[in-house]
Parts: structure tokens; sequence; C-alpha cells
């Protein structure tokens, strides 16, 4: 499974293609979509190099990626793939049940997954309805979980704030 950063305004189309890869040459296809997580890292790097931003320019050009993206792939799903939505976004969470609902997929090819202690309520929600989901905890030695956390939850303020 490949995970793709959504909030770069290429993946779209990157999504696309993918899809259609996979049908042209018959190979199972896993697609882990995510929000995005470096978004002050690659504007930043673009600046300093003078080039444009390979980030979406708002909060909601991001969204409309994202759930684009998100879209793509669950559309042209097959039985041999797989889309996990990795998101603790309820709009695009919404978008995925009921795109999984309107096509009677009963096999799991669409799964969700978020961060424990981010979004419980969709998590929980998710669940009593009969998706599969999933909460991931980081574990490890302080030094290493540490930062990661830390970092997650400065990400989740950039976006907020975005």
């Amino acid at each position: 499974m490949n995970g793709y950063q959504c909030y770069l305004k290429r993946m779209p189309k990157t999504i696309a293609m993918e899809v259609q890869s996979s049908k042209n040459l018959g190979y199972n296809l896993g697609l882990k979509l995510v929000r995005g997580a470096y978004l002050r890292e690659e504007r930043e790097l673009a600046e300093k190099l003078g080039v444009e931003s390979p980030v979406c320019d708002t909060l909601q050009d991001t969204h409309e990626s994202y759930n684009e993206c998100l879209k793509t792939a669950i559309e042209h799903s097959q039985t041999n793939s797989l889309v996990f939505v990795a998101s603790h976004n309820k709009d695009s969470v919404d978008i995925a049940k009921s795109m999984i609902l309107e096509r009677g997929f009963t096999d799991y090819r669409v799964r969700f997954g978020q961060l424990k202690a981010f979004s419980d309520q969709i998590t929980a929600q998710l669940a009593h309805e009969n998706f599969k989901v999933y909460k991931y905890l980081p574990y490890g030695p302080t030094e290493n979980v540490m930062p990661y956390l830390v970092r997650r939850g400065q990400e989740s303020k950039q976006v907020l704030r975005e």
C-alpha cells in the first residue's frame, strides 16, 4: 500500500493515474489517503528554491483535493484493491461512508484509520455502523515516540489554523 499526501496539488491527477494503471496492468492497488503532514516545510522549501509551492493554497483547496482523491479511489475500487481513509475529517469520512453504502461494498475494500485519541467519536461511530476502522498507537522508546506525537499535534494546529 502506498501513502498519498492529498495536500499536494498534483495528487488528484496522480490518484487517477494510479487507478488507471492498476486496471490496465491488472495489479492489486492499495491507496492510503492522508491529508498531508508537511505544509509549512513544503511551502518554505518552495519559497527558498524560488519555485511554485506544490501544496494546495488554502485549507479548503486541501479538503477539496483530499475528497476528490477519495471519490476517485472509491469510485474505481475493485475487489482486488484497498482504499485506506486515513482521516480525522468528518466530512471526508461521511463521503466515504456514503459511497461505500451506495455501492453495496461488504468486503471491506475501504477501511478507515485514525491516531489514538484523535477523533475518537468518529472512530466509535464507524465501528458502531460496522465499518472496518483502525486506531493506531505509536509505541517505542520515549525519545522516539514523543517527537512524533509532538509533530502530529503541531500539524493538527497548522491545519486548523490554515
